[in-house]
């Protein structure tokens, strides 16, 4: 098990690509589950026919986002396109 965030310094981060029509679904989805994660929609998709969704949360909150996404990807066509662990500055 990783420290937590506070020693650590460290974020899990991933980009998820979702067709554009069920994005909805997936923001919804993350700010029911209030306190999981952040996310942002990356700009240059918002001109195709998908969104991709960089999205965060500290080190020790990573399984819970892991299976958060994978419930997700039992109703949608949901994408994991990168996953890091990134050092917070």
């Amino acid at each position: 098990m990783s420290p937590p965030y506070q020693q650590s310094k460290e974020l899990y981060y991933t980009r998820l690509r979702v067709p554009k029509d069920e994005a909805y679904f997936v923001y919804f989805t993350f700010e029911a589950n209030e306190g999981v994660c952040y996310y942002s929609t990356v700009e240059e998709s918002l001109r195709g026919s998908y969104r991709d969704i960089d999205v965060r949360t500290p080190i020790e909150g990573r399984e819970v986002l892991k299976g958060l996404i994978k419930r997700l990807q039992t109703e949608l066509r949901l994408d994991v396109l990168l996953e890091e662990v990134l050092k917070d500055s």
